[in-house]
């Protein structure tokens, strides 16, 4: 019983303790970009590692400050506090995962993206393997006819947590780059070929 009434207790305080960290953290912190020459197309389906998502809504609110956008989101406990940790981006959230409520979650990102709005999608969520891509991203780019954008950070000081997802956190005052590839065209290549061009963008905007 007391176990139970102390996980009720995390899960309400610990997003906004998140939040406080994250910001805390970025405005220390020295941002560099690396852009892509030319205008970003909207829509679009924006990807990122599930480990660079402490950091990562931040470049898309530079690039897009108004702009409408859906999140595809597990519908796990963890799915729940990070929604209520990113209040500040004002996201709109779609539930589901390559694991449950897939087809439910691929149905409101085609939606989303017919009514113009950006889907932001961790193709390694909600539980990896690391560095994998689920079919997710390339099936709704092959349905909605959309580019996709890789986007990530590196980090020059951080702490490396000991999760799946191989999350770091940078430390005070350390330099965050922040990196978006060109937008990617997936027509007319397998899905195999997809995920692999969807990698290798998401790798070396890491790296």
């Amino acid at each position: 019983m007391k176990s139970k009434i102390l996980k009720k207790i995390a899960h309400k305080i610990s997003p906004f303790f998140i939040s406080l960290i994250q910001h805390f953290l970025y405005i220390t912190c020295k941002k560099v970009y690396e852009l892509p020459k030319g205008e970003i197309p909207a829509p679009a389906i924006w990807v990122c590692w599930h480990g660079q998502l402490l950091m990562g809504p931040y470049i898309y609110r530079k690039l897009r400050p108004t702009a409408q956008a859906s999140v595809i989101v597990s519908e796990h406990t963890h799915g729940d506090i990070a929604i209520k940790a990113s209040k500040r981006f004002n996201f709109n959230y779609i539930r589901g995962s390559s694991r449950k409520g897939a087809v439910r979650a691929l149905v409101q990102a085609m939606n989303a993206l017919k009514k113009n709005e950006d889907v932001g999608i961790t193709p390694d969520g909600p539980v990896g393997p690391v560095y994998s891509i689920s079919d997710g991203v390339s099936t709704l780019a092959f349905k909605c006819g959309v580019p996709v954008i890789a986007f990530g950070y590196f980090l020059d000081s951080f702490w490396q947590l000991k999760s799946w997802d191989k999350a770091k956190v940078p430390k005070p005052f350390s330099t965050i780059t922040y990196r978006i590839s060109r937008p990617l065209d997936l027509n007319g290549l397998t899905k195999e070929e997809a995920n692999e061009k969807v990698k290798n963008a998401l790798m070396k905007c890491i790296s």
